[in-house]
């Protein structure tokens, strides 16, 4: 629980702070509105967080504003407490406290008893317990927490931010309060259901490209071309596109294997070429081709319990090594997306890791991605290495400096080669690593079509 203490604990408030808007995410821990000016915020005493978030219950602060108090631990929220809206408003009742109701086995939610569902009249409608807790779990994350409380504030708009973190107070010899324990000890539980190698593990994936007319410079929506659903489908594109669905997107059947899910990617890229029947469109992939257009390479996993570390050791050991690999334009789509540690969880019970970019600029790099991304997520206990704990170079893949990031992988590229697995693996990894040692970068202006669907295609 909390491995990554040691980041929060060495970083100052204004650090803090600095870290969680480098990964794009809205924090007035010392500075703005609501973060008050008291010496022991200034200090970063544990007094002075204990002070902002008992100064909103009580109504201390002359900010009108709704704030609530998130409890999360390993990445999901376990209470959502409403605090009041400013000055003279007392805590929440406490009836209004909601705790997400339990996941059944098939990612339905359990209604529980009706009294449970009584106490949590408007956080169990909507998306607001969604938001606020997805949003108290990436602050925690960002500065190296598994668990622990976040103050958040409504600003209007839907717009949300962080006004103060800390982790789980603890009792008498360091125990943690009641509600971290049983979240705790479940998820022990599942975590030795887990079969050593996890063979269970599914992987699936949905990359993006786009569809430009070269002639004029203009996207072609996808959803001329391609439906809604399939293998080969359209989806939402940035602001302004809504309704279009302008960005193209390959979605493979899950498999368990690499080199299956990837003759599977293959076969969705050709269907993808069957649909679009206009030849003179240039198919665009990796970050950010075009200015504005930030595309992605979301892998799923299922069959594997989501934990912070693993989402440490995906970012360490796979999103950092596809970082060296791209374009200059590609670090454009970074922090509002391509953050570290971005995930969604599925309907079907697992997860979707949505850092990287999209691989299909090369199916050597795609290739070596999915099968780097299966071997990590088998093995990630063995794989402890955190170097993007690091404030400097943190920072460094934010802004896309790789001189430093890639002197800190190649501890990386040691510990990876020494996994168990790794031999099984390395026809498709070699490649990927051979073309980081080689210092290439590919290009976002090029169009891929050929690649996948010409006539030397994979």
């Amino acid at each position: 629980m909390n491995e990554g203490i040691h980041v929060y604990q060495a970083l100052t408030p204004e650090g803090r702070e600095s870290r969680l808007r480098r990964s794009g995410i809205e924090a007035y821990l010392v500075s703005g509105e609501g973060a008050g000016s008291g010496q022991d915020r200034r200090s970063g005493s544990p007094g002075g967080l204990n002070r902002s978030l008992a100064e909103s219950e009580g109504g201390g602060e002359a900010h009108y504003r709704q704030r609530y108090r998130v409890k999360v631990h390993n990445l999901a929220p376990l209470e959502i407490t409403p605090l009041g809206a400013g000055l003279g408003m007392g805590p929440a009742a406490p009836l209004l406290t909601a705790r997400p109701r339990p996941r059944l086995s098939e990612g339905r939610e359990s209604s529980g008893s009706p009294a449970a569902n009584a106490a949590v009249p408007f956080l169990a409608r909507g998306s607001l317990p969604k938001r606020l807790g997805s949003l108290a779990a990436k602050a925690l994350y960002c500065l190296g927490l598994d668990c622990g409380e976040v103050l958040i504030a409504a600003r209007g708009e839907r717009r949300f931010t962080v006004e103060a973190i800390r982790p789980p107070k603890t009792g008498a010899g360091g125990s943690m309060p009641e509600l971290y324990r049983s979240a705790e000890a479940a998820l022990r539980a599942a975590l030795e259901r887990e079969r050593p190698g996890r063979p269970d593990l599914v992987m699936g994936m949905d990359p993006e490209f786009l569809l430009l007319r070269v002639s004029t410079g203009r996207v072609v929506p996808a959803s001329r071309y391609l439906p809604a659903d399939g293998v080969a489908g359209c989806d939402a594109g940035p602001p302004g596109t809504r309704g279009a669905f302008p960005v193209a997107e390959l979605r493979p059947r899950p498999r368990g294997e690499p080199r299956a899910l990837l003759a599977q990617l293959r076969s969705a890229a050709r269907q993808a070429d069957r649909l679009i029947a206009d030849r003179s469109l240039s198919w665009l992939a990796g970050g950010m081709p075009l200015r504005g257009w930030a595309l992605g390479g979301h892998l799923h996993f299922s069959g594997v319990t989501l934990t912070a570390p693993l989402l440490r050791a995906l970012d360490s050991y796979l999103a950092l090594p596809i970082a060296l690999l791209e374009d200059a334009r590609a670090g454009g789509r970074r922090p509002r997306y391509g953050v570290l540690g971005d995930f969604r969880l599925q309907p079907h019970g697992g997860f979707e890791y949505r850092t990287l970019p999209s691989f299909l600029v090369s199916p050597v790099i795609a290739r070596g991605a999915v099968t780097l991304a299966h071997l990590i997520v088998s093995h990630y206990e063995d794989l402890p290495l955190r170097p993007l704990d690091r404030e400097d170079l943190h920072a460094a893949y934010y802004r896309g400096d790789k001189p430093p990031l890639r002197a800190a992988f190649e501890p990386l590229k040691a510990q990876l080669r020494a996994l168990e697995g790794y031999a099984a693996a390395a026809d498709a990894i070699e490649p990927l690593l051979r073309l980081i040692e080689a210092g290439r970068t590919w290009d976002e202006t090029r169009d891929v079509r050929g690649l996948w669907c010409g006539e030397h295609a994979p």
